[in-house]
């Protein structure tokens, strides 16, 4: 079944320039990885969509299995109000494909941790087991517990502390990109993706989840709002053809509009003004903007 961690989303922390994950189970922060931002959208489920405690939830639990010859360590392992084990979670990268092989990892954890649920995600797709008298058994649903109860208040500060929105930004920006950023990422049967740049200027902040917009068959454009170290808020859009990302445009967010943008494409560096596609006062039309961004793009290719 579909991932509950589509449409969540980590907490982040800048820690001597570098943007890392904040974990609110540790208190303590981690290097940005896929595997590790599985386990936090699946934390935020766990105390935001269902309300569980989070003190009753713990992290990297050891555990001691026969002829390992090192401890292992659970992912997450949520507690009844008895602290008994109640559901043990695996989590691996969304690249990670979930085979017999995860399965089989699990359920060995779990001759230790003896949970009365497991959960399998690699963020994209869940697999649930019931452990029972008889043995591990796959659920083809969703135990009654797990299913949403609340809603997380998505407001400014929810999506300020998950690295979308700048702390220093002006007030009046922030709360323009709050409705954007809801718009762009609430949806989470929307392909949404976090991507990976390497050898451009950290101040980009290029290194986010993007709300991905198929233009035709052959061209895609990504669209992300992120922090950087320095506090500010950057508008990226990428431009990606047949399969290969060939430009990308961005700009700096404030007093309602955007600064001078930078389009980074096979034809060198040049600035633009994003005004003159983007108003950012007006309604998002994200599926126009997406359109008429991906015309600049090409402009500029």
């Amino acid at each position: 079944m579909l991932s509950k961690a589509l449409g969540k989303y980590p907490e982040y922390r800048f820690k001597s320039g570098e943007k890392r994950l904040w974990n609110p189970i540790q208190k303590k922060t981690f290097a940005d990885l896929p595997e590790e931002r599985v386990r936090l959208a699946l934390v935020e489920y766990l105390t935001g969509d269902l309300g569980f405690s989070s003190s009753r939830i713990s992290c990297e639990s050891p555990v001691k299995l026969q002829a390992d010859k090192t401890r292992s360590r659970t992912d997450l392992i949520y507690y009844d109000q008895d602290f008994k084990p109640e559901l043990l979670i695996e989590c691996k990268a969304p690249s990670v494909k979930l085979t017999e092989k995860a399965s089989i990892q699990i359920a060995r954890y779990n001759e230790k941790v003896n949970a009365r649920y497991l959960l399998i995600s690699n963020g994209l797709v869940d697999h649930w087991f019931k452990n029972g008298a008889d043995g591990v058994k796959t659920l083809a649903w969703l135990p009654d517990t797990y299913e949403q109860h609340n809603l997380t208040s998505r407001d400014m500060e929810y999506w300020e502390r998950r690295g979308f929105i700048g702390e220093k930004t002006d007030q009046e920006t922030k709360q323009i990109l709050t409705i954007y950023n809801e718009e762009l990422f609430s949806d989470p049967v929307q392909p949404i993706k976090y991507l990976d740049f390497e050898g451009y200027p950290e101040a980009y902040a290029l290194n986010h989840f993007y709300r991905i917009f198929g233009i035709d068959q052959q061209t895609k454009v990504a669209i992300s709002m992120s922090s950087n170290y320095a506090g500010s808020t950057r508008f990226n859009a990428i431009l990606n053809v047949k399969g290969a990302n060939i430009a990308f445009v961005s700009s700096e967010l404030a007093e309602m509009k955007f600064l001078e943008g930078v389009v980074h494409s096979g034809k060198g560096e040049n600035t633009l003004d994003l005004n003159e596609v983007i108003n950012l006062q007006e309604s998002p039309n994200l599926k126009d903007r997406a359109v008429d961004l991906s015309k600049l793009l090409i402009s500029y290719s």
